[in-house]
């Protein structure tokens, strides 16, 4: 399955932590996490091995049960080199390169340095000859602060066995206040407490094993936990679920009617370890990124160990999703008849999905009746990877379907074939999350070439802003005669989400898709594709200008 680039919610501390900064005048202190603490830690993290293939072949193990990969990967780079823009409403924030590289890596980190990284969100360095250089809580060191010292020294251990990479990080975009890392502090006081998490001493090897790798490791709280009006986890709703993007990120907690706590221990190892079925369904978006990268390159009792953690150890967390919307049934019949024109002939009449494994169930599939409609929203809107290798991809409907069209489907799936959500999505939900979504790809030789604009989350002075939910890959496999209606719905898009866009910029923002698009175009040469984009610009003006 094509890898997706994960787009983790970043933490947003606001203004008020920055007042609290300069107000309080102090420094977050944290303790040293070591393996003399034995209760608090799997007994395989408590001493690193002392032959060095060993430790560098348990570091490896650890980073990709951290999935840190995917993250500290832009699109087209070399693994490890950074260059990941992670989108926030305060700007962008760029993964750095975390290859031993001397000059652009951490080849010169000591492991003091790399150590209070992880452990305390601290990297080398100092903001204003006074601040320690704080990191951005997008990097999950909320959660790698669990990490006991020997783990963390074969994590820097296998990453300083990489073949170095010369990568400079691409600058962050951030408004200010919040390009200022001080601001930080205020964020850190209130809501970061260093060191282990607290395992119960009766839990034996297993339940410790998936604890750690569930809280420490995976952090799977970072998307799976609503946030704070700060953007802070809210610790007594661990695992309630939380929007990431246009999707919605589920319940996983033990409760049986809404978390995880009902499946049977099989389906959601099959879910983490071999891609889903046709039971539970598969993951996708980044949650089918990180089981790619992450859980499904684990030991298999080691996704048994999470799965006996998350539906045993962890808290229940009933929320009750929101009232049905009114004219429900209406909604649910015209849903029926899209569904049937559109969908069935994948995913089944009845929501059972095709096998084996090509096309998931929608019946009995929780993320399609998770707390908020996101799900099959953001799905249909930007479409998805296809489930196997080479199977066939859920195409995008946001350019054929109106708001309206795209929320009765989503009842239509949430409700039937005995679905327990609820009808709740409506059209000004899917016009919301038409403004959400990802990067798209880094544009190829072939785009640079034409000089296809760059894209960055919010524009700049040499980029173009994403309007989001991969509304730039519009073009994509269209034919030429296709074009004016997708410019068209580009533009209506895009308007939808900005009203008052100039022509420049929506002109821009049309250029932004067509161009990576006709770039890849076989047997034309530079001049002619530089023709043929002229032409697309003359031919789109008509259709901007238009009420």
């Amino acid at each position: 399955m094509p890898a997706r680039m994960p787009r983790l919610p970043a933490l947003r501390p606001l203004i008020a932590a920055a007042a609290l900064v300069f107000g309080l005048g102090v420094a977050a202190v944290s303790s040293m996490a070591t393996a003399a603490d034995t209760q608090n830690y799997p007994a395989a993290s408590l001493s690193a091995p002392t032959n060095p293939a060993a430790l560098i072949a348990r570091g490896k193990y650890l980073v990709t049960a951290a999935d840190c990969m995917p993250c500290h990967t832009g699109p087209g780079n070399a693994p490890f080199s950074g260059g990941l823009v992670m989108q926030t409403p305060f700007g962008g924030l760029s993964t750095p390169n975390i290859t031993p590289d001397k000059a652009t890596g951490i080849g010169n980190w000591t492991d003091k340095q790399f150590y209070t990284a992880l452990h305390d969100g601290i990297s080398p360095g100092s903001n204003f000859l006074v601040f320690p250089k704080f990191l951005y809580p997008a990097m999950p060191y909320t959660s790698y602060t669990k990490l006991s010292y020997p783990d963390v020294m074969a994590i820097k251990a296998y990453l300083d066995s990489l073949a170095p990479v010369q990568a400079k990080r691409i600058p962050n975009s951030l408004k200010f206040p919040f390009n200022q890392r001080p601001v930080l502090l205020g964020w850190r006081i209130l809501f970061f407490t260093s060191g282990p998490m607290h395992m119960n001493p009766a839990w034996d090897e297993h339940m410790k094993n998936g604890a750690y790798l569930t809280e420490a490791l995976g952090h799977c709280g970072e998307c799976h936990t609503p946030r704070n009006f700060m953007q802070a986890t809210i610790a007594s709703k661990a695992y309630a679920g939380a929007p990431i993007d246009n999707l919605f990120a589920p319940n996983i907690s033990s409760d049986k009617a809404f978390g995880v706590g009902g499946w049977s221990q099989a389906d959601l190892v099959a879910y983490l370890h071999d891609d889903g079925n046709l039971v539970k369904g598969s993951p996708y978006g980044a949650m089918g990124d990180m089981t790619d990268h992450s859980t499904s390159q684990l030991p298999i009792s080691d996704v048994q160990d999470i799965a006996a953690y998350l539906q045993t150890a962890t808290k229940p967390q009933t929320i009750l999703p929101a009232p049905t919307i009114a004219g429900a049934n209406a909604s649910f019949s015209r849903g029926q008849i899209l569904y049937t024109a559109n969908c069935a002939g994948c995913h089944g009449a009845t929501g059972g999905g095709m096998g084996p494994n090509l096309v998931p169930n929608l019946a009995g599939n929780d993320s399609i009746t998770a707390e908020l409609p996101y799900n099959p929203i953001g799905a249909m809107l930007g479409g998805l990877d296809s489930w196997v290798d080479n199977g066939p991809k859920m195409p995008a409907f946001g350019a054929q379907f109106s708001d309206q069209q795209i929320a009765d489907i989503t009842n239509y799936v949430r409700t039937a074939w005995g679905n327990k959500g609820n009808a709740d999505a409506t059209p000004a939900e899917v016009m919301k999350l038409r403004g959400v979504g990802g990067l798209p790809p880094a544009a190829s030789q072939a785009a640079d070439k034409l000089g296809c604009p760059r894209i960055s989350p919010f524009g700049g002075a040499d980029t173009v802003a994403d309007p989001g939910n991969g509304l730039l890959n519009i073009y994509e496999g269209a034919p030429p005669s296709a074009l004016p209606n997708r410019t068209r719905e580009l533009i209506a898009a895009v308007k939808a989400n900005n009203s008052s866009i100039s022509n420049a910029d929506l002109t821009n923002t049309l250029v932004a898709a067509y161009c990576p698009v006709l770039a890849q175009t076989p047997g034309m040469s530079l001049a002619g594709k530089r023709s043929a984009l002229q032409n697309f610009i003359a031919a789109a003006q008509p259709l901007i200008a238009a009420p």
